[in-house]
Formats: C-alpha cells, sequence, structure tokens
C-alpha cells in the first residue's frame, strides 16, 4: 500500500490533536508531535508554514469532525427538532462517561491556551464556533416551526447561548472530572428554558 501525502498530512494533524490534548499547544514540541506520526522532520515544512499553522489545521479538522457529527443528528427527521438538539449533547454525556470526550475538548483547550495569544488561532476558532451556532439555529428554527419552542426567541442568539455554555459545562466537566455541569445543563436548557 502506497502512503500518499494526505496519509502523512492527516498523521502529522493527528498526533497534534493527541499531543495538544495530553500536554496542551505549548507543553508539546515539534519533535515529539512528528515522532508519534512517524514523519521526519523535513515533511513537515512541506505541509506546514509553523506550528501555529499546524494548529489551525488541528481547529478546522475538530471543526469539521463535529460539523459532520452534527449534521448526522439534526438530519435525523424520525426525532423532532429538539430531540435531535438534545440527542446531540447526550451523545457527548456518553462519550465523557465512555472517555471518548477529550477528542473534542481540543477546541476549547486551545480556545482557551491560544485565543489570546495568536491572531490565525482566534479566527480558526471563531470560525468554528460559528459554523456549530449556524447549524443549532438551523435546528432551533425547525423547533420554532413545528412549535416546540417560542417562536418569539432569536434563533442565532439561543443557538450562541447553547453554543457558550455547553462549551463552559464541558471544560467545567474538565475541571471537576465528573458530569454534573452537563447534567445541570441539560436539565435547565431542555427542562426548564426550552420546555
Amino acid at each position: 500500500m502506497t502512503v500518499t501525502t494526505t496519509d502523512t498530512k492527516q498523521r502529522i494533524i493527528e498526533a497534534a490533536a493527541h499531543a495538544m490534548i495530553e500536554k496542551s499547544y505549548n507543553g508539546v514540541g515539534l519533535s515529539e508531535i512528528l515522532n508519534e506520526a512517524q514523519v521526519p522532520k523535513g515533511s513537515f515544512y512541506h505541509f506546514f508554514k509553523s506550528k501555529e499553522h499546524l494548529g489551525i489545521a488541528v481547529v478546522e479538522k475538530a471543526a469539521a469532525d463535529k460539523c459532520h457529527r452534527l449534521r448526522e443528528h439534526f438530519s435525523n427527521r424520525k426525532l423532532t427538532p429538539l430531540a435531535r438538539l438534545r440527542g446531540v449533547f447526550e451523545e457527548v454525556r456518553t462519550d465523557v462517561l465512555e472517555g471518548n470526550v477529550r477528542s473534542e475538548c481540543v477546541l476549547c483547550k486551545l480556545a482557551l491556551e491560544q485565543a489570546a495569544l495568536s491572531d490565525l488561532m482566534r479566527v480558526a476558532i471563531h470560525s468554528a464556533f460559528d459554523q456549530f451556532k449556524a447549524l443549532t439555529s438551523q435546528v432551533l428554527r425547525e423547533a420554532q416551526a413545528e412549535g416546540e419552542i417560542d417562536a418569539n426567541l432569536d434563533a442565532e442568539t439561543l443557538s450562541d447561548f447553547l453554543t457558550v455554555s455547553f462549551h463552559g459545562a464541558m471544560i467545567r466537566v474538565e475541571i471537576d472530572n465528573e458530569l454534573r455541569a452537563v447534567d445541570n445543563f441539560l436539565h435547565y436548557v431542555f427542562e426548564v428554558l426550552l420546555k
């Protein structure tokens, strides 16, 4: 089997994401990332201008993966729009229980660590959150059209609130090492705010 340049680039991005989750952006060096990816250092600069550009690629890959998952959930017409929305958050809760959530938290981790230090990374992270907000806004508008939630609520503002609140809850899960923040989010959003 021939290894393509796309495979090599993806291995670097995946190794970087793993290392940045485990140690942080500033806590991991390029040599460590490239050793994990089994890629020579010279190959790195074929794909990326700098570690900062690699960080942007990590953000874009995490955002693309998350958007793909959101689209899958939100396109399930067997469920009501509100059930589709809740299902997204409940799936993440299940991932936390199974120990699989850290891959998505790379966005939160890089946002906290790099947004104030790198304009390029900040813009990439902002774009990721805008994508999540747009997809969530659409399902909220569907929920409004079906009478599940108040039609007078601004879907974009509500989507932004949900996105920010949930990511805040995920940060709290990292801090507390327990699910209470996610459970509180689910309760107050779906049993109080959107009921």
